[in-house]
């Protein structure tokens, strides 16, 4: 096998310990989390039990099974302290919701049907304390500020990182692979790595400007 292949094979074999390690730890911590809420709710702890459940929301893995868990036993609460009138709870639950799910996501979000829930709630609860002519708008207002466009944009803000690691490994490779040991320019290496620091530093400049 040639030295690449087999820098790649071990590359990817420990790439892959690291990820299989991170999901033990993930499920597990959500398990913990979740075990530990059931027990506060049974014991009428409802507070701590919301802090236990979204500790364990937090803990995403794909296919974490605890994770949805933890988020019915949150929508539960969240529904049956609405149902007695304790407003304040129901709405820390439909806040860790959010909370959790928010804190979770990457290049996608998870469960965005249950986001969407939680920001309904949120927003009818802040709209049902206002005075009651102005209930709609202050609904619709809480519901416009829980859905806006979080800042900096991550989509722009992967650029920027991607523009500068190209920028500055672009720069480190010219200075090892465009100049020979004469400090001489050689031509091919030199047009591939000066286009990766001008197309890195393009795209840096660009995700600065909108992310």
């Amino acid at each position: 096998m040639p030295r690449a292949l087999r820098l790649g094979a071990r590359v990817l074999a420990i790439v892959g310990v690291v990820l299989a390690v991170l999901a033990v730890r993930a499920v597990t911590a959500a398990r913990s989390e979740l075990t530990r809420g059931d027990s506060l709710r049974e014991g009428e702890d409802v507070d701590g039990a919301i802090v236990a459940y979204r500790r364990a929301a937090r803990w995403y893995a794909p296919g974490n099974p605890y994770v949805p868990a933890a988020l019915d036993r949150l929508e539960a609460i969240a529904m049956q302290r609405a149902e007695i009138g304790d407003r304040e709870r129901s709405l820390a639950a439909w806040r860790s919701i959010r909370g959790a799910i928010l804190s979770t996501r990457s290049v996608y979000t998870p469960h965005p049907e249950r986001l969407r829930r939680a920001e309904d709630a949120i927003a009818r609860e802040r709209g049902a304390a206002a005075p009651a002519t102005e209930r709609a708008q202050t609904r619709a207002r809480a519901l416009r500020e829980l859905r806006a466009p979080e800042r900096p944009a991550l989509g722009w803000t992967l650029v920027l990182l991607l523009g500068w690691l190209a920028w500055t490994g672009g720069a480190f490779a010219f200075a090892q692979r465009a100049l020979d040991e004469e400090d001489r320019v050689q031509s091919k290496p030199a047009r591939l790595w000066g286009t990766v620091i001008v197309v890195g530093f393009g795209l840096f400049v660009i995700g600065m400007a909108l992310a």
